[in-house]
């Protein structure tokens, strides 16, 4: 069985000072590989907990919260306080990592800026996360995960061709805390060879920028936008959702062996000659007529039974889960991706190591500042 001092992390203490999903998303995963986290929250609490949907507004812990602040333990202090502000300055004296995630120059008022901090621990990694950047012209500029994806032409790119659609879920943000996990973990990495600590900013723009470079790479070399493909994916045809006799699958089909592979399990093989479908760039030229033409032979079985005869031979195919059917999934319930977090629910760090299987997840923990043994005068 796995224990503490097992994780990669171990002995490793982070302080948090973040709200939402992208920052405390990244201390979570540092939580994951055995870091000690300390979440400070301010007195009314991390805005998150205030955010729930409709099916959850009778819960009594936002879903979101739980989800994104498993295995830290989270303590409370208005920094505008003088001794509150003095627990906080001795919690990041004693830290490997600090993560914040205010208004630019926020933490410079109060004294916890970078400059300020590592005047009393040099060995610092110190994170901050911002929805544009901190440079003079778009440090202002503030943002959560929708307002991103709009700027950044995440919604621009995504949608049927009559409307712009963002992401149904918080991609920006979640993207974010890997991005800003994985940039925490080298800072810890070149300060073990340096001795000294480091920066390290990451911004919900960038990261949303970066998810995107295939398509803004290949706007900027032919200067054209593609216009929104909805369930299609535009490098290849067929890749799309097609309708079945009951149900839809989703297909990529684009190369040869792969197109000549599904028109024979279709039944289809004439519609290799048909000069609309001959070649791959013919394909997606004529991508509405294609969908129509293999939508035709689909009807005629449903979507689990194509499933199975295309998956027996090699071919890309899967169906449209919700999450009910991702809960029962195969695929989740082998990888021991889902887990209960003490009364709740969590959903594994994606990474895997072979010397610690997944069990049960550590809930949150709520905590007072007595009950934290950073702050005891022999120190680390």
């Amino acid at each position: 069985m796995t224990t503490q001092d097992d994780k990669p992390l171990t002995g490793i203490r982070v302080i948090e000072f973040s709200q939402m999903v992208a920052a405390p998303s990244a201390a979570m995963m540092l939580a994951d590989y055995g870091a000690d986290v300390v979440k400070v929250e301010p007195p009314d609490g991390d805005n998150v907990r205030q955010l729930r949907s409709a099916v959850a507004l009778d819960l009594p812990l936002s879903p979101i919260f739980i989800a994104y602040n498993r295995g830290k333990r989270l303590l409370r202090l208005d920094l505008r306080k003088p001794a509150d502000l003095d627990n906080a300055k001795r919690l990041i004296a004693a830290a490997d990592v600090m993560i914040e995630a205010s208004l630019p120059g926020a933490m410079e008022r109060l004294g916890l800026g970078p400059a300020d901090v590592h005047a009393f621990n040099p060995r610092l990694v110190y994170g901050s996360v911002s929805g544009f950047g901190w440079s003079a012209g778009v440090r202002d500029k503030r943002g959560v995960d929708l307002i991103v994806q709009a700027e950044s032409g995440i919604m621009a790119a995504t949608g049927p061709l009559e409307t712009p659609m963002k992401v149904g879920f918080t991609v920006v943000d979640a993207a974010s805390g890997h991005a800003f996990c994985h940039a925490l973990l080298a800072a810890l990495f070149k300060r073990e060879r340096s001795g000294r600590g480091a920066v390290v900013r990451v911004s919900l723009y960038d990261v949303a920028l970066h998810l995107q470079a295939g398509p803004l790479v290949e706007y900027l070399m032919t200067g054209t936008q593609l216009p929104r493909n909805g369930n299609s994916a535009p490098l290849g045809a067929p890749a799309d959702l097609l309708r079945c006799g009951e149900g839809a699958i989703v297909i990529a089909a684009y190369l040869p062996k792969h197109w000549q592979n599904l028109l024979h399990e279709l039944n289809a093989t004439e519609l290799a000659d048909d000069p609309r479908f001959r070649t791959p760039s013919d394909r997606i030229t004529h991508r509405p007529a294609l969908i129509a033409a293999l939508e035709a032979r689909l009807a005629s079985a449903s979507a689990s039974t194509w499933e199975a005869r295309f998956s027996a031979v090699g071919l890309l195919v899967g169906q449209v889960q919700d999450y009910a059917a991702v809960t029962r999934s195969p695929y989740a319930l082998a990888a021991g991706a889902i887990a209960a977090a003490g009364d709740a629910y969590g959903v594994h760090n994606p990474a895997l190591f072979d010397d610690q299987p997944r069990g049960a997840l550590a809930p949150h923990r709520e905590c007072a500042v007595e009950d934290i043994e950073w702050l005891n005068p022999n120190g680390k």
